[in-house]
């Protein structure tokens, strides 16, 4: 694994880590199957992230994770952290988002999944 493999790594088992607690585990660990409306979110919320538009984006993560509360929106909000936390401070910058903003967005999205994230911890 190289350097950059390795740091992409660190940041994804960091946002994991803030979402599920101490417990950690590798995400091929787990045998993820989106349902068609969950891919949907998730491509969408990709796309906006990659359009710059982080607060939409994350607006929209939300609104879709409130309607539909399940285990994989553990994975669908890790996914989205953990490409925010590779973008450069100056990226973010430009895009009027800050790492103090991902830590608190990691945290509401644990609140707000806190039944969910129990019930996976006791499979890890």
């Amino acid at each position: 694994m190289g350097l950059v493999d390795r740091m992409e790594s660190q940041k994804r088992e960091m946002v994991y880590k803030e979402l599920l607690g101490k417990k950690y585990s590798s995400l091929n660990d787990f045998d993820l199957v989106y349902t068609p409306m969950e891919e949907i979110t998730l491509i969408s919320v990709k796309r906006l992230l990659f359009e710059g538009k982080i607060g939409q984006a994350e607006d929209l993560l939300f609104s879709s994770i409130e309607k539909n509360k399940s285990k994989n929106s553990i994975f669908i909000a890790g996914e989205f952290y953990t490409l925010l936390m590779e973008m450069s401070d100056k990226e973010l910058e430009e895009k009027n988002f800050s790492r103090g903003e991902i830590i608190a967005g990691i945290k509401d999205i644990g609140r707000i999944l806190k039944e969910e994230i129990h019930i996976l911890q006791k499979e890890l």
